[in-house]
């Protein structure tokens, strides 16, 4: 069943991406041909007066086929809504709509899961950590961190985060019914963290109970977050992926779909917020791949008519034919790849791959 929510958000994913290019073409002032979530045989199809829509059988892409998308096609007496007879402003913003409103997207989808609530652990210790500054602090299990210097403490995060940047804590903890203050005095540890930057930290040595909380935030406040957060997820996507590029992340990280719809139902199956923070988060990391100056992608697209804009001519058709042929490669290349890790992670036994390894 959960799975569903998994296909689903790769699904709901594209249909945005490809809304920001029907909608922004048809206020340019350009017809839409087709409108298709999914690539291969049309599984369901609805024709309007000008746009045909359209569902096929393989949803891991979608695309907007316009009037006049090659200059060549172009009939002189009828360039009425044609793509390339508008002007390469107007075509780069139309290109520019589809990774725009992923990441719009991901403002709504963040500010909804902190509007409903969302399941977080909760600030209770579930372990103290013999002979760290939480032991010779007398912190005990199943304590609940209320505040840290004054700040006011919600979740595990809230309380992480506090940790990690101070240097001396001074901790109001409820422990049977009561209030006691407690003063910490934390260790700095150098740690690698996700992007494998090495940094300093510091730590008390606790681990939480796992006991969870909801926490819900206030419209306005909802979407303060939303902004905030997908900020912050797109400068942590972007740094990650340049990080990839240069080794300093192993490609084994690298998913595909396969892991998207298995992340996305285990995220459904802890709560409808939890579900549409990743979905953000996915919907960001698509915006962004797109703007990627490969040819075939948004970014490659992008980067032609920036290159017209300057030379105040297009790029001519057999480089971009070239480049296109380099592009498809690419990502078939990576597809190939993202898929091989997916079916690596999910259906070869770890031990197995161990064996082999050895074995080599």
């Amino acid at each position: 069943m959960y799975i569903l929510y998994g296909i689903l958000a790769l699904v709901v994913m594209i249909i945005i991406h490809e809304f920001g290019h029907f909608i922004v073409a048809v206020l340019s002032g350009v017809k839409v041909e087709r409108f298709s979530i999914g690539f291969g045989p049309v599984l369901l199809k609805k024709q309007t007066k000008i746009t045909e829509f359209v569902i096929s059988a393989v949803p891991l892409g979608g695309y907007v086929k316009m009037k006049g998308e090659d200059p060549n096609s172009i009939d002189e007496n009828d360039r009425e809504g044609a793509f390339y007879a508008q002007s390469v402003y107007k075509r780069m913003l139309i290109v520019f709509a589809g990774p725009f409103f992923n990441i719009l997207s991901a403002v709504l989808f963040f500010a909804i899961a902190y509007f409903i609530g969302i399941q977080t652990l909760s600030p209770q210790i579930g372990k103290v950590l013999k002979d760290s500054p939480a032991y010779f602090a007398h912190l005990q299990p199943k304590d609940t961190v209320r505040k840290i210097n004054n700040i006011d403490v919600t979740t595990w995060e809230d309380m992480s985060k506090i940790i990690k940047t101070h240097d001396n804590l001074n901790l109001i903890v409820k422990r049977d019914g009561k209030l006691i203050s407690v003063y910490i005095k934390p260790k700095a540890e150098v740690v690698k963290n996700p992007l494998g930057y090495s940094e300093k930290i510091h730590v008390i040595g606790i681990l939480p109970s796992g006991e969870t909380t909801i926490v819900k935030y206030p419209i306005w406040k909802s979407l303060y977050l939303g902004v905030e957060k997908t900020i912050y997820i797109t400068k942590l996507t972007i740094e990650g992926i340049i990080r990839l590029i240069g080794g300093f992340i192993p490609s084994s990280e690298v998913g595909g779909p396969i892991m998207i719809v298995d992340i996305a139902s285990k995220a459904a199956q802890a709560g409808f917020g939890a579900f549409l923070i990743f979905a953000s988060i996915i919907s960001i990391n698509l915006g962004l791949l797109n703007l990627f100056p490969i040819p075939v992608l948004d970014g490659g697209h992008l980067m032609f008519f920036t290159i017209e804009a300057i030379r105040k001519k297009p790029v001519s058709e057999k480089f971009q034919i070239a480049a296109q042929k380099v592009g498809i490669g690419l990502l078939i290349a990576l597809m190939v790849f993202a898929f091989y890790n997916d079916i690596k992670r999910f259906f070869i036994p770890k031990s197995q791959t161990t064996h082999s390894i050895i074995k080599k």
